[in-house]
């Protein structure tokens, strides 16, 4: 996927107990992932793991597992591994990042949807649901195929002669403008659906962002931050205090609620900023990355809040 925000995790296998130096070649295995924005590559054995995450290192055991392979730290605020075939779970420190897809396949769970007309397709392993102008139907699927690399493009053929065509591009919604991480094309019936695929959320989650443009409010190096969180939970940094709040990126409008904050006194200016900010964040509606791979949240009212990855 061509990717507008990078984010390297690195998890390293090591084997035996702690304290072992090296590991030979025959027994290591390296997979990479996609989680959200952030880009995971994970090396390991069947024994134990360290994973190192935003300059840090935590050692990880395996754990008992009824499915898939798992390890942590056994600390509280747990730091986890949890991998299910093509898909893993990450828990750095109690925090859940976005779900992680393994490089050059799909989420088991896939939706696309196009304009003009109206359409939609929702895909898992088993079933691909059509809804188009002139049919709504449930058919069965085989796995999606591979079938060019750079970028990535699938194939998911059914037990019809429609076919969905999946693209590792990103794809600007035609009415909205919202950014997705795939382009689509579904083939039914002799004619082609054209739009865009996957969770648009997923482009903006597993990293921080910096504010560093907010009217004329002077930014330093206490600027507000924003972190969107799994499930819906968004946490950050407004001028003064930290702040945790809600949102939720589905539907037309964006929708932000912040729920609490930390109470801590601040000089004026900077208490002015996390008034600002604060009371700018509630009134977002729209969320949008541009073409210099910036966040920028607007407002009802029409200011801008843009934001640039935290390195």
């Amino acid at each position: 996927m061509t990717k507008i925000i990078k984010l390297t995790t690195v998890l390293t296998v090591l084997a035996g107990v702690v304290g072992c130096s090296s590991l030979t070649s025959d027994s290591e295995q390296t997979i990479q992932y996609q989680c959200g924005a952030a880009e995971v590559a994970l090396n390991f054995t069947d024994a134990a793991a360290t994973l190192h995450y935003k300059g840090s290192s935590t050692h990880l055991h395996q754990v008992v597992s009824a499915s898939g392979a798992r390890y942590n730290d056994g600390a509280d605020p747990v730091t986890q591994y949890w991998g299910k075939g093509n898909e893993a779970t990450m828990t750095w420190q109690g925090q859940e990042l976005p779900t992680c897809v393994e490089k050059g396949t799909l989420p088991k769970h896939f939706t696309g949807r196009g304009n003009e007309p109206f359409w939609q397709v929702a895909v898992n392993p088993q079933h691909m649901t059509i809804t188009t102008p002139d049919t709504e139907a449930i058919v069965d699927v085989s796995p999606a195929k591979v079938v060019s690399e750079n970028p990535y493009e699938w194939r998911i053929d059914s037990a019809t002669a429609t076919q969905l065509v999946v693209i590792d591009t990103l794809c600007r919604d035609s009415m909205s403008g919202r950014l997705y991480p795939y382009q689509v094309d579904l083939h039914e019936d002799g004619n082609v659906y054209s739009g865009c695929g996957g969770d648009s959320e997923w482009l903006v989650q597993g990293v921080e962002w910096q504010l560093v443009k907010f009217g004329d409010h002077p930014l330093n190096t206490k600027a507000p931050t924003l972190s969107f969180l799994a499930g819906g939970q968004l946490t950050g940094f407004n001028g003064c205090n930290r702040y945790f709040g809600q949102y939720n990126l589905g539907g037309e409008l964006a929708q932000i609620q912040l729920m609490g904050s930390t109470k801590m006194a601040c000089p004026e200016t900077a208490s002015q900023l996390e008034r600002e900010f604060s009371d700018a964040m509630q009134r977002v509606y729209q969320v949008f990355i541009d073409n210099n791979e910036r966040l920028v949240l607007t407002t009802r009212g029409n200011r801008q809040l843009i934001f640039v990855e935290q390195q």
